[in-house]
Parts: structure tokens; C-alpha cells; sequence
């Protein structure tokens, strides 16, 4: 008897235990964002983005990355010996490819939570970007929330700064540590296997990205830009944190959007502007380096999947479809809501308050490729 779409849809609902409405919005989801894969947009406007190399990853890669993050972080007894050496196998290519400094991603999203082989250095980073912030801004530690936003800037300059590498085991730990990219392996594995289905699917297609590291772009400088129906409608300060002291000058600000749309109309548009059907409606990262040069950092759908930024998708609805006034741009004027609480959580999470701790010492912040030899003596035991 011939299975009907429905029949397959069910039975995959079953075998993957979810319920339908999350199943069909994951289905949904991947379908929407496959366009804003870097592979999907690089060739398309890589003069304006970072010099970017490709390895791919197959779905068998893609399961050894799951089971390697099931066994080390959720006590699930997933590796085996074709997992270690296929990861093995992405580690010699990955060192074959690394030979400057480096930003590391995978096709749809970054390993930001991942862990630094170093992980004194996320520490590090945040005491000289805090110290540099006190001596220029004295006046801000006088107050609770004041301290509390230049402790956030810090943090956050420590996490960008921190996600720089220069070699291949450490790209591997940022991405082998992290539970983003652990849930979107997961998912695009449930979409390959609805792509063995009669049901239609788009194609796997999912690499390690392998960036140039620019040494001049700041994280404050970098500015989330709305895209509607090919017209440039909002522009947002893209991490929304932090009061930035240097955005609360309004003719900096204005002078930031009239670069940053000037760009868009004589760079961006044109290219994207080939790809109608791709690239009407997007969100776009652009980061200022030099004070008024710009760089495409990453694409985005324009959805609600996408973090707005100083934005709302509700509220501000009619201003980022371009329905409301011209072109607006928006900074962080003032501190970030319960701001001390905030960065309390924050830095004790990732332990930046704290000193000469042996942070290496939890079997859960041990490198990689030392809890490999233990699974591979196991294994072989």
C-alpha cells in the first residue's frame, strides 16, 4: 500500500517524539532560512564580506558532532570509534584551512557559546576592556547601574574578542562545547531525513566556515539593518545591551545611517537586487571599521526568528515594512532594564569576577581532544 504525504509526516512526527505543530514550524523554519546559510549569500556579495573557506559537513559528520556533545554533556552513550575518527578527520582539515587569525561558524549560526580552549582568556579580556572603561569613564562606577553597564561592555568585548582562533583545536572546541550548534545539527538531521521522505525539502547543505578575523571591527560598531521589499527601512545598534558612550552624540549617529545607507543603495542592493525572489525581505549585519568603512557581516530572514535588536516585530511593525517614517536609526540611550542584575548573572555564569580559580579542572571544561582519548581507551577497553 503507498504511503500519502500525511501517512510519512505522521510517522516522522512519531519517530522524532515532537509534537506536529513544533515539527511543521522546525520543517518551516529550516525552509525559510536556507537562503541566509553563508553559502546561500557569500558567493553573491563576497567582495563585501570577509575572505571565507568552506568544509563541508555531512550528515554523517553532523551526527558525530551530535553524539560527541550527547555523550560528553547528556550522559548518553552515543560515540563510538567512526564518530572519533570522523571528527578526527574534520580536525586535519580544519588545519589544512587555518592560517591566520580566525573566525569559526557553522552554515547557520556561530559557536558564541561555545568554549575557549583558553578559558582564562574571556577573563582576561573583560579585566583590560573593564579597567580601559573605568579610567575613561570614571564618573559611570560612581553608580550601581552606571558600573553595571560598563561591566556589560566589557563582557561583551571579551566574548567577541574571545571568539578569535588560530588553529584547529581550537575551532573545534568552540564548536564541539556548543549547545547552539548541538540543537541545530539536530535539526537539520530531522530535515534530512524528511528529504529521504516523498515530502519536499530543501537539499542538506552545511559547511564549517572558516572567516577572516578583522582586527578593526568593534562589536559596538556593528549595526543590524532591515531589508523590506528591497527597500532599507531600520536600522538598529546591533547589540542592545549596552549603552555605547560614543553612540550619544546624534550627529555621530546621523552620519552612521547616511554611511550605512549610502552602502546599502551603491554596494548591497545592487547584488542582492539580482535575487528577487530570494532577497526582497532580509536582515543584514554591517559593521563600521575605520570609523565610516563598512563590512556585511552575516544575512538573516526577515522573520521573527530573528532577534530585532533595539526593534520590536510587533510593535514596530509598520516602521521596519516601511510603512511608517524614513529610514530610522536607533542606539541604546539609556541603561539596559535591572542592568546590575543583568551583568551579576552574567559574569558569574562565565566567571569573570573570580580569580586564580583552576578553571581546567572540571572534567566539563576539559579540551576536546582529552575527553576523546578517554572515550577512545573506553571503547577500546
Amino acid at each position: 500500500m503507498e504511503q500519502n504525504d500525511d501517512d510519512i509526516n505522521n510517522k516522522l512526527k512519531s519517530s522524532f517524539n515532537i509534537s506536529g505543530e513544533t515539527y511543521d514550524e522546525q520543517l518551516l523554519k529550516r525552509s525559510k532560512n536556507v537562503y541566509f546559510d553563508v553559502e546561500a549569500w557569500y558567493e553573491i556579495i563576497q567582495s563585501e564580506t570577509f575572505h571565507t573557506e568552506f568544509i563541508p559537513v555531512s550528515p554523517a559528520i553532523a551526527q558525530a558532532f551530535v553524539n560527541f556533545y550527547q555523550t560528553r554533556y547528556m550522559s548518553r552513550k552515543s560515540l563510538n570509534f567512526n564518530d572519533i575518527k570522523l571528527i578526527q578527520s574534520i580536525q586535519n582539515q580544519l588545519k589544512l584551512k587555518i592560517n591566520n587569525d580566525t573566525f569559526i561558524r557553522l552554515s547557520a549560526r556561530s559557536p558564541k557559546d561555545g568554549k575557549p580552549l583558553d578559558l582564562q582568556k574571556i577573563r582576561q579580556y573583560y579585566n583590560e576592556k573593564f579597567n580601559e572603561l573605568q579610567i575613561k569613564y570614571p564618573d559611570e562606577c560612581l553608580t550601581i547601574k552606571g558600573k553595571a553597564n560598563i561591566q556589560i561592555i566589557a563582557y561583551y568585548y571579551a566574548q567577541f574578542h574571545s571568539m578569535k582562533i588560530t588553529d584547529e583545536i581550537q575551532a573545534l572546541n568552540l564548536i564541539l562545547t556548543s549547545e547552539r550548534v548541538y540543537y541545530d545539527l539536530l535539526e537539520i538531521l530531522d530535515c534530512e531525513q524528511v528529504k529521504d521522505t516523498n515530502m519536499k525539502i530543501y537539499d542538506w547543505n552545511n559547511h564549517i566556515i572558516i572567516r577572516r578575523w578583522n582586527n578593526l571591527l568593534d562589536p559596538s560598531m556593528e549595526f543590524r539593518c532591515f531589508v523590506y521589499q528591497s527597500n532599507l527601512t531600520a536600522i538598529s545598534q546591533y547589540n542592545f545591551f549596552c549603552k555605547y558612550y560614543h553612540l550619544q552624540n546624534n550627529e555621530i549617529i546621523q552620519q552612521i545611517k547616511l554611511t550605512i545607507k549610502k552602502y546599502w543603495q551603491e554596494k548591497i542592493h545592487p547584488l542582492l537586487n539580482q535575487y528577487p525572489e530570494k532577497y526582497s525581505n532580509y536582515v543584514i549585519d554591517i559593521g563600521l571599521i575605520n570609523q565610516y568603512d563598512c563590512i556585511v557581516i552575516e544575512m538573516n530572514p526577515f522573520e521573527l526568528t530573528t532577534n530585532p535588536s533595539l526593534f520590536n516585530w510587533t510593535t514596530d511593525n509598520n516602521q521596519l515594512k516601511g510603512q511608517g517614517n524614513d529610514l530610522e536609526i536607533r542606539v541604546r540611550s539609556d541603561y539596559y532594564p535591572h542592568i546590575e542584575d543583568y551583568i551579576e548573572y552574567i559574569l558569574e555564569v562565565n566567571q569573570c569576577n573570580e580569580e586564580n580559580k583552576a578553571l581546567s579542572d572540571h572534567p566539563g571544561n576539559k579540551p576536546y581532544y582529552t575527553f576523546l582519548e578517554q572515550m577512545e581507551t573506553q571503547l577500546s577497553s
